[in-house]
């Protein structure tokens, strides 16, 4: 039986779900059932990473989001924090300097698990 670990980057989902209203009822994702649909018979799922982050700047988002992680955790979704940091950015229009939150470090965290986990398909 192969051993089969799967990464999401809430971020990423959340945002590309965000861009058009007709996928907006997958915010919600069951992403055990996901897994278990992309995987043959022959594959048994390890673990399943969740990395994401709060937000800090809006309450009604950021309890919305931790009711969906909590519902995640019931499923046995393993859920990694990154953190948001403010940053300077500058307008490529105007040239304008501003600042606004980057979602930082759930990469690392990832990094953390790399040796704990035997991702499919690597040669190692």
């Amino acid at each position: 039986m192969r051993r089969t670990v799967f990464f999401i980057d809430g971020f990423n989902v959340y945002h590309a779900l965000q861009k058009d209203r007709h996928y907006h009822k997958y915010k919600w994702l069951n992403y055990e059932a996901l897994a278990k649909a992309l995987v043959s018979k022959d594959n048994q799922i390890v673990n399943i990473f969740y990395f994401t982050a709060y937000t800090q700047w809006d309450a009604a988002k950021k309890a919305r989001h931790q009711s969906y992680v909590k519902a995640l955790q019931l499923n046995r979704i393993k859920t990694i924090f990154g953190k948001f940091k403010l940053r300077d950015k500058t307008c490529t229009v105007c040239k304008k300097t501003y600042k606004t939150f980057e979602e930082n470090q759930k990469e690392t965290a990832a990094y953390d698990f790399a040796d704990e986990v035997e991702i499919e398909g690597s040669s190692t």
